[in-house]
């Protein structure tokens, strides 16, 4: 399942990607302020298809990765870690465009390009989002491909044509039509090869130091995602963030890492599964790599309302919020699905016998304390009800696999 997931995933990421280029209304010399508010339907297209192609490489990678043992392991633990953490947050930074959409059909020209400007001299926003973004975007795209072929998963063929696309999207991705859909229609064909995944592959010799990284991360991730949504709960300021702005971006900063952080605990918990676990745990990933994003959003709107005044940016905020592909094609799914799955997985680990049914009842009440009190000391609850729950999942995740139970008559026959 898994395998079959991560290849269709990375042949889809491509794809959204080309389609994603060809519809961006910014190429070639069109880059002044106002080419947003003259196209908005191309503009949330592109942005929307943008932000699932990153979404989609995610898996796609770490299935790419999945087969690494310990020829390769070094490069892979980078690559892992630029893919979840870096191309993960690189993706949120697709709502931008969202962002300068409403501001460009709220706003004259020079007040969209002060609050732009605002926003980009934010910066715990650009030291925590952009540069670690941009930074695991590009060492994903191009560590992934070399990673692979070093570990024999990929051949290098495959590999050199993947860097040959990236390089390509790298040079010309604001180019007019064609000369910029070169690089990602190289990428589809490159990754076309992940239908290979599929084929099952003999057991390797060697130790598998790259999987047992995976699976400490994942256990570290486990206590870790909890906490640090709780740092950020508390970061909250309790009043007026315009007095705080630090204090603001740092929060949605570090809610953005905490829901993050989930996405490899959840794969853990996946892997000792069986199918309904495994199901969920997919489901609640992507919607986590949505639902994390959109934390940037915080930043966005201290920009405008630094900039604007509070009547204005509520204007802007009104505008962003009726964009329909911005809601219904990222927002609601994510938040919907992100709370429902950090439910459902325990929930199915509990059915599969991973572990007990009280976790995921904590883990209930955790979100359910969460929406009910989000920010300060007293929304501590929420995150530290998930610590508990997805805690003791880690306790029982650490527990060695039992052994089915045998008939006494076959136990008896084996012996004789």
């Amino acid at each position: 399942m898994w395998r079959r997931a991560a290849a269709v995933s990375l042949v889809t990421a491509p794809i959204l990607l080309a389609v994603a280029t060809g519809v961006d209304p910014a190429l070639g010399a069109d880059q002044a302020v106002g080419v947003y508010r003259q196209h908005p339907e191309a503009t949330q297209w592109h942005s929307l298809l943008l932000h699932w192609a990153w979404v989609l490489f995610v898996p796609g990678f770490l299935g790419l990765l999945a087969p690494v043992r310990r020829r390769g392991a070094v490069l892979a633990r980078v690559a892992w870690v630029a893919v979840l953490l870096g191309l993960a947050t690189f993706s949120a930074l697709m709502a931008v465009d969202f962002f300068v959409l409403a501001l460009e059909q709220t706003l004259p020209d020079a007040q969209v390009t002060a609050v732009d400007a605002r926003f980009q001299d934010l910066l715990p926003t650009v030291a925590g989002w952009q540069w670690p973004g941009l930074a695991g975007w590009a060492l994903a795209l191009l560590l992934v491909p070399v990673t692979a072929a070093r570990a024999r998963v990929v051949s290098w063929w495959t590999a050199g044509a993947a860097l040959a696309g990236t390089a390509l999207y790298f040079l010309f991705a604001i180019a007019p039509v064609p000369v910029n859909l070169l690089g990602p229609v190289v990428l589809v064909g490159a990754y076309a090869a992940a239908w290979q995944l599929l084929r099952p592959r003999p057991a390797a010799a060697e130790p598998d130091t790259f999987g047992a990284f995976r699976r400490r991360a994942g256990l570290v991730c486990l206590y870790a995602a909890p906490v640090v949504l709780g740092a950020g709960v508390v970061a909250a300021p309790p009043g007026d963030f315009l007095a705080h702005p630090v204090q603001t971006q740092v929060s949605a900063l570090l809610l953005h890492y905490g829901w993050l952080l989930f996405v490899p605990a959840v794969l853990l918990v996946a892997a000792r599964g069986g199918r309904f676990t495994r199901v969920a745990a997919g489901v609640t990933v992507l919607a986590l790599l949505n639902f994390s994003a959109l934390m940037v959003g915080d930043a966005a709107d201290l920009a405008a309302r630094q900039v604007l005044g509070a009547a204005t940016a509520d204007r802007v905020a009104e505008t962003l919020g009726g964009l329909p592909l911005l809601t219904v094609g990222w927002a609601l799914p994510g938040m919907a699905l992100s709370l429902l799955g950090l439910v459902a997985v325990p929930v199915a680990a509990a059915v599969d016998g991973v572990t007990r049914w009280w976790v995921p009842v904590l883990a209930g009440a955790g979100l359910a304390a969460f929406l009910v009190v989000p920010v300060g000391l007293a929304g501590l609850g929420g995150p530290v009800l998930l610590l508990a729950a997805y805690g003791l999942l880690g306790r029982d995740l650490r527990r060695p696999r039992e052994a089915p139970e045998l008939p006494a008559g076959t136990v008896a026959a084996a012996a004789a």
